[in-house]
């Protein structure tokens, strides 16, 4: 088996790391990177420079315990490696590689005698109390062995709670060894794409409390276990991925996912719901009928955000809501692995995630507890693209997607009021400001391409010495931007619309011109949010504000003038 430049990569960087330090280090790996590849060669080159050395791969996750033992065992067919793990049915404690269930070993090191080094796959989740399991376990490896080396290996490395994993007086790792960005690989082709689309269908959890840095469960699952949302939100699904093949749902609590598991099926869908307290049985065969295409849908409860490989996941649809940015990108790189067929996976959230956490390349890692100053569950950390729905980092100067500007406007005259946000809470809520209209002098049609992006028809509306611009993604492939472009083209010409931009810029001519557009400004950007075609709108405004600039009559009311 070949590696990867990056992942030989990783491994040339822990070895120059115990070249000049002696401290624990991390290997920072986005998840598809492939972790137990990478621990497979480096328990192979170990031993096979130092054959009296002695490892431990330990994991939490009886699927992470499989795939370790098993690509170990399939970069070195010979390996002198066994399997400690109650749920696995092997106890094998004196090989040279033990790959160990932590829940099945921390309460007695003592029956792997003399380690070396041991590696902790998915080590965020190691617990910062001196009482955890790891900690425990390695407190006892290094009573044999003072001189025990520890090695993390994480996708995220920070907690929500404690921040930095290396950094923090109860910190267990030392410094980070070797880090692939999330960008390298996507660059590379080595991981699938994620398409996230926030969705203007959103619960209310305003009202949720915040207990140890995380949303309170019980009430945000009260929050959003509720039929109204449930259904407007699958509708959506069905509207926006009726063609995508593997569905990963996310939810909020076990009477939610009982529920919309029922309503996945009643709309024809196979969807199993498994959680922490399903049958391993039961999970299982679940797992291999999903994986297999046998059940279209799986509804998690906290058992598929770390060590499940289904890279069949071309949707992920997020029901529930995060703080931890750690939990949210392992939620997201459920759909980050390739697999035949599948172009990217696509990202419908209904909490808010995308919102508050922004893209996953820009994720922030959070500050030591007592160190992070207040942040609002509902503060935003992206830019929400008005055309296709794209989230982009903030500071950002164009949609990821589709090449939409987001530099700032000049504010001109009439001024409008900005908008506290793109997404709506279900409930009754205040009507947004749509802002204000614009006579429209012309328009103009123009092709925008932005490097290996897919073009999009920019047009451009001149209104006296202002010009406001859109982006029309006729080229986007079935979903939301496609959809919109298509109704947008309907509503001006005949024509059917064209699925590509140099045909669309020449059957412009037919394109009906607004009379006037409506206009408001946000926060980075000018967005339309509406059109007069036919000038009737510009025309009924201009005869009100006529007849409300005019004196009226004094009300009579029982003979008395007011």
């Amino acid at each position: 088996m070949q590696l990867r430049d990056y992942q030989q990569g990783a491994i040339d960087g822990l070895f120059q790391y115990f070249e000049h330090h002696s401290g624990n280090p991390l290997l920072v790996l986005p998840t598809g990177s492939g972790k137990s590849v990478i621990i497979g060669a480096l328990c192979k080159t170990i031993l096979t420079s130092w054959p009296d050395q002695r490892l431990m791969v330990v994991s939490h996750v009886k699927e992470l315990l499989e795939q370790n033992f098993g690509k170990i065992t399939a970069f070195w067919p010979d390996a002198p490696a066994g399997l400690y793990s109650a749920g696995l049915g092997q106890k094998r404690s004196r090989d040279p590689i033990t790959v160990a269930g932590i829940q099945s070993v921390f309460r007695k090191p003592h029956i792997f005698g003399w380690r070396d080094l041991v590696l902790i796959d998915e080590c965020h989740l190691l617990s910062p109390d001196s009482d955890g399991m790891y900690r425990r376990f390695i407190a006892g490896l290094r009573e044999v062995n003072p001189r025990l080396k520890v090695i993390g290996l994480t996708a995220t490395a920070y907690r929500l709670r404690t921040g930095m994993l290396h950094e923090g007086s109860d910190r267990l790792f030392t410094d980070i060894a070797a880090e692939v960005s999330l960008t390298e690989l996507l660059e590379a082709g080595h991981i699938c794409p994620l398409k996230s689309r926030p969705s203007e269908i959103q619960a209310d959890l305003s009202g949720v409390g915040i207990v140890g840095g995380e949303l309170n469960s019980r009430e945000q699952e009260a929050a959003v276990d509720k039929e109204e949302l449930t259904r407007a939100a699958l509708d959506e699904v069905f509207a926006l991925a009726s063609d995508r093949k593997s569905w990963l749902v996310f939810v909020a609590g076990r009477t939610h996912g009982e529920h919309v598991e029922t309503a996945l099926r009643e709309r024809g869908i196979t969807a199993k719901f498994v959680h922490g307290e399903t049958p391993d049985a039961e999970r299982d065969a679940a797992h291999d009928d999903f994986k297999s295409g046998r059940l279209r849908a799986l509804v998690s409860l906290g058992v598929h955000t770390t060590g499940f490989d289904a890279p069949n996941i071309d949707l992920l649809v997020l029901l529930r809501k995060t703080l931890s940015p750690g939990l949210y990108y392992q939620i997201l790189g459920r759909g980050m692995r390739l697999h035949p067929g599948k172009a990217n996976c696509l990202v419908l959230d209904y909490a808010g995630n995308i919102d508050y956490h922004g893209p996953i390349a820009h994720l922030k890692p959070p500050k030591a507890a007592g160190t992070r100053g207040k942040r609002e569950a509902h503060e935003r950390s992206c830019l929400i693209c008005p055309d296709c729905r794209m989230a982009s980092p903030l500071g950002a100067l164009e949609c990821a997607d589709c090449g939409r500007q987001f530099t700032p406007p000049e504010r001109v005259n009439h001024g409008t009021t900005a908008s506290t946000g793109e997404v709506m809470a279900l409930g009754d809520l205040p009507a947004p400001s749509l802002g204000e209209w614009v006579l429209v002098h012309s328009v103009s049609y123009h092709k925008h391409q932005k490097s290996d992006k897919i073009p999009t028809m920019r047009v451009e509306y001149h209104c006296g010495i202002n010009t406001y611009r859109e982006w029309i993604c006729l080229e986007h492939p079935p979903g939301f931007a496609r959809g919109k472009a298509v109704d947008w083209w309907k509503r001006r010409t005949p024509f059917e619309p064209p699925d590509c931009i140099a045909l669309a810029i020449e059957y412009s001519d037919s394109l009906t011109k607004p009379v006037a557009i409506r206009v408001k400004q946000g926060e980075r950007f000018w967005e339309i949010t509406g059109y007069d075609l036919t000038g009737f709108t510009v025309a009924a405004a201009a005869e009100k504000e006529r007849a409300d600039s005019e004196p009226s009559e004094p009300i009579d009311f029982l003979g008395e003038s007011f």
